[in-house]
């Protein structure tokens, strides 16, 4: 989730069918805004489905215990399994912000993080990392004061 953006029941009801591996993107339902969509998979995505799909019998990428997808209600065990790896204060929404916001620190447009966090619109992605954008944007301008210069010396004959 961390290299996709999508939410926890977006990824839960995900079909093998789903993901295109020659083409390096995933199919998803938008549950929340009601559309089909698409998202490009990171290498490291891509990888780890690929090891998944060895790994996992049936149609479901995230299968549930007793067949068909897993449910909601198994975002518990996913934050239960951050509380046994020792990773506290982590959920799977963070995972979607962690998405957002290294894409924005490394300069991505706000309407491309809008488009694949699946936001219809986008003043619900400024309002969620309206600080943020900000935040980086006034650190690279101050950053500029730490960019040596080095003076241009002319000579005069």
């Amino acid at each position: 989730m961390v290299d996709g953006g999508f939410r926890i029941n977006e990824a839960s009801i995900m079909q093998w069918s789903d993901v295109d591996f020659d083409n390096g993107v995933i199919y998803l339902y938008r549950t929340k805004v009601s559309n089909d969509d698409f998202i490009p998979m990171t290498n490291r995505l891509r990888t780890t489905l690929l090891n998944r799909q060895k790994a996992v019998d049936g149609e479901y990428v995230f299968p549930g215990r007793h067949g068909g997808h897993k449910t909601i209600q198994n975002n518990r065990a996913l934050e239960a399994a951050f509380k046994r790896a020792g990773l506290t204060d982590v959920s799977s929404h963070n995972m979607r912000k962690t998405f957002a916001t290294r894409l924005l620190s490394r300069g991505a447009a706000i309407t491309d993080v809008q488009y694949l966090l699946g936001h219809a619109s986008i003043k619900t992605t400024e309002r969620a990392y309206a600080a943020f954008v900000k935040n980086e944007r006034f650190k690279q301008t101050i950053d500029l004061l730490d960019t040596p210069t080095q003076p241009i010396l002319k000579i005069v004959k």
